[in-house]
């Protein structure tokens, strides 16, 4: 992703800013009765990036979501309501996120797009930590203090915001006894990160996100809502799961690793070397055959349940409207 694609979700939250006093005022909201809500957020959150997926080719979206590795995500936020239609939110979240080669479905033999990626063989976990700083919008408050008819109980709304997020990841070692462990991927420059002779400079355990997405929030009280939200992160890396490039010559974890951490590379960098299938239409990988698409940063999506408190005088003007925790008559 490039640089200036980081911003676009800056200058939007500039533009809106710049924007509510004159579109207040041209379209009759109110900001006085601006308020506070806090809340809860928990759900199933799926990580897609180079490791998995189904059948056909390799991708990014729900397609190559692979339900075995889909965790939990769970999360506190603050928002404020400076008027009906637009609100800012401050979220930290902690969740899991999990790849797993052995799950690619696979039609027959012969279909290399999935076979590639399921002979490779890898596996990795990471944990997530999370905050950014949102907007959301609600078209429908147009709709109803135009006409004077309140807010309704459900409204559906868009979220577009900007974070940052720290992840570790581990890849399953299986040590000649066929005892299991996770081992830390990151020192262990499995693609030759930081390495001279490879060039790829080595990666950040923290870095950006771009979260969007939709959502719907019904109010159960006053006081009390609850909501509804399917949010999509565009990352600014491609090494969550620890694999972006190439295979590079085992050879060089010897010159650059312990022994110990040269033992857990080679294994990690490539397990399929000590587990050959027996499918001739795969040849076992070397140093140069691509190991992952660097072309595409990896990215994750949550659908959360969100139960919010009202803060303060919930009794304000545009709570008092005896229509606003009615069923909608329109969205």
């Amino acid at each position: 992703m490039k640089l200036r694609t980081m911003y676009i979700p800056l200058y939007a939250i500039l533009f809106i800013l710049c924007s509510i006093q004159d579109l207040n005022a041209q379209v009759g909201l109110s900001t006085a009765n601006s308020r506070f809500e806090i809340g809860l957020d928990f759900g199933p959150m799926s990580f897609l990036g180079d490791l998995g997926g189904n059948r056909g080719r390799g991708g990014y979206g729900p397609k190559d979501n692979n339900l075995p590795v889909t965790n939990a995500i769970i999360g506190i936020s603050a928002s404020y309501y400076p008027a009906e239609w637009i609100g800012f939110r401050l979220s930290g979240n902690y969740g899991k996120m999990e790849g797993d080669d052995r799950l690619v479905k696979q039609k027959q033999p012969a279909d290399t797009w999935e076979g590639s990626r399921k002979y490779r063989n890898l596996t990795f976990r990471s944990p997530l930590y999370e905050a950014y700083a949102a907007i959301e919008i609600y078209p429908t408050a147009f709709i109803g203090l135009k006409n004077g008819s309140g807010l309704p109980r459900f409204r559906p709304y868009g979220i577009v915001g900007f974070g940052v997020f720290k992840f570790k990841p581990q890849g399953l070692y299986k040590d000649p006894a066929g005892n299991e462990s996770w081992i830390d991927l990151k020192p262990l420059r499995l693609e030759g990160q930081g390495m001279v002779e490879t060039g790829i400079p080595e990666y950040s355990l923290v870095n950006y996100a771009i979260p969007m997405g939709v959502g719907i929030k019904y109010d159960i009280t006053e006081r009390v809502t609850f909501a509804v939200e399917l949010i999509h992160r565009k990352t600014g890396s491609d090494y969550i799961d620890d694999v972006s490039n190439k295979f590079i010559d085992p050879a060089l974890f010897d010159q650059y690793l312990t022994p110990t951490q040269a033992t857990y590379a080679k294994y990690l960098a490539n397990p399929s070397s000590f587990y050959p299938n027996s499918n001739p239409a795969y040849t076992p990988y070397r140093a140069g055959k691509k190991r992952g698409n660097p072309l595409k940063n990896d990215s994750y999506f949550s659908s959360t349940f969100r139960l919010t408190w009202k803060i303060g005088d919930v009794y304000a003007d545009w709570f008092r409207n005896k229509n606003s925790m009615k069923c909608p008559q329109y969205f």
